[in-house]
């Protein structure tokens, strides 16, 4: 716990690196030094106002599991994320059983279910850059209705009977799309809203929203499915994401709060650009923790979540219902995790927390592999994706921890690039599965975790060294 003078206790604070670790010193800038001499050094209104918010009174022992709902916009931000993530997952149900049913191939289910990351790889960070110039609430409401629309259009294309593998990719390619710029917006627009304080607690409770949904829509979807087919599902997904674009709308910010209003020219675009990598390169722990992502998007996410469909119809012998449980599984398992990494006040050592849970997800995707029970499957399915968004949490929240406003999407852009990868690790777990089966899919990719992190710890010394600080400030 870190204590102010005034004995309250505050949150962990993303602050500079150990002294061991000097020589980048000067790159591990405050949220209010940003690297490009023409940004602003003093801080912006957006950091004043977001530090207004009032810090929670010092109890002893009580739990800091909700601290970031103190803010208004936040509880906006939040439930935005619970609605969006209800027409993901019922996505993720209904687009993985229509390509295995369509094709009958683990590889092309896989791919079908990966496809959306493809734009992201390529696009991330003018997504990122285009978060920074303009209004993050007014992008995330036309990327929703934009979601909404292709969902309304694909339900056609299934009503007049002329659903193929081929035109799902390509709805699946839009879809994918709209993720270059949604998740910068969406990621700066939390760190920009909630004190940074706060910030492992609310990208915590953020993730508890995505893992809420998780655990209730796909059991329901599946079941839905079963009963009503696809093409009302799609339906269903619209009104959701028409929803989400409604409320993220309640969200009150000053008009110029994280807006960078410069010049907009594309010589400009183009140099702003420039500027976020040259930040990036600037920065040995973003660049460690942007290729741990690398590893836990292919190697983890696709030999696991991926092949979720062709473990349900050929280890296991369930159908949709049950592939609907599985996905539950792991949306129960997320929200413990998160509960549990929310209640936390501080993490000292988030890099060292990082490195322990990519080992411990190797293990557990090992010995999924070579389950053939369907209950244990559900147990091993909820630990493995409790572990993985708790990692996906401190990971997150430790970049923004790092940002200065002005450059929060553009960084973020290219730290989301790794997402981007996920149909590398769909191709590599599903060509597997279709000459080995997903069992032995999984324990290659197991296998390939455990290289990885022998070789992190000695790439990403920064990451292991990686120290949180209190901010003064706060």
């Amino acid at each position: 716990m870190n204590k102010t003078e005034s004995g309250l206790i505050t949150g962990p604070v993303i602050g500079e690196q150990d002294e061991t670790n000097s020589s980048n010193h000067a790159a591990l800038t405050s949220i209010n030094s940003p690297i490009d001499p023409d940004l602003p050094s003093n801080p912006t209104r957006s950091e004043k106002l977001r530090n207004k918010i009032p810090k929670p009174r010092a109890i002893h022992g009580r739990l800091h599991t909700f601290d970031a709902f103190h803010s208004r916009n936040y509880r906006f931000l939040w439930l935005t994320t619970a609605i969006f993530s209800s027409g993901f997952w019922l996505q993720q149900v209904v687009v993985g059983w229509l390509a295995y049913e369509i094709t009958g191939s683990p590889l092309l289910t896989s791919i079908a279910l990966g496809l959306d990351a493809l734009p992201v790889l390529i696009g991330a960070p003018f997504g990122g850059l285009i978060s920074d110039k303009y209004d993050k609430k007014i992008l995330l409401f036309i990327i929703y209705a934009y979601q909404a629309v292709l969902m309304v259009g694909y339900s056609a294309v299934i009503a007049t009977g002329n659903a193929n593998i081929w035109n799902l990719f390509i709805f699946v390619f839009l879809m994918g799309i709209s993720w270059v710029i949604n998740d910068p917006a969406r990621m700066s627009l939390l760190a920009v809203i909630v004190p940074k304080r706060n910030l492992i607690n609310a990208f915590a409770l953020n993730s508890m929203a995505f893992s809420v949904m998780r655990l209730i829509v796909p059991a329901a979807g599946g079941f839905a499915l079963a009963i009503f087919g696809p093409g009302l599902l799609f339906i269903v997904e619209a009104i959701l994401m028409f929803t989400a674009a409604l409320t993220i709308m309640m969200i009150r910010l000053d008009k110029d709060s994280s807006v960078d209003n410069s010049d907009r020219s594309a010589e400009q675009l183009l140099q702003d650009l420039k500027s976020g990598i040259g930040y990036v390169f600037n920065q040995k722990t973003i660049i460690g923790l942007t290729c741990m992502t690398v590893i836990m998007v292919i190697l983890i996410m696709p030999f696991v979540h991926g092949l979720m469909p062709v473990y349900a119809a050929e280890v296991f012998k369930v159908g949709p219902e049950g592939l609907g449980l599985l996905l539950s599984a792991a949306g129960l398992g997320s929200l413990i995790g998160t509960i549990i990494l929310a209640s936390f006040t501080q993490i000292t050592r988030p890099g060292k927390v990082l490195f322990v849970m990519l080992g411990v997800l190797g293990a557990l995707m090992a010995a999924l592999a070579i389950n053939n029970t369907y209950h244990v499957a559900m147990v091993l399915v909820m630990l493995l994706s409790g572990s993985m968004m708790s990692y996906f949490s401190i990971s997150g929240a430790t970049v923004q921890g790092i940002l200065p406003d002005k450059l929060r999407g553009r960084v973020t852009g290219i730290y989301m690039m790794a997402w981007g990868l996920v149909p590398v690790g769909s191709l590599l777990a599903g060509s597997i599965a279709n000459i080995a089966g997903p069992q032995l899919s999984t324990l290659f990719g197991s296998a390939l975790i455990f290289v990885c992190l022998i070789a992190s710890t000695y790439l990403f010394k920064d990451v292991w060294k990686y120290r949180l600080e209190s901010d003064p400030k706060e």
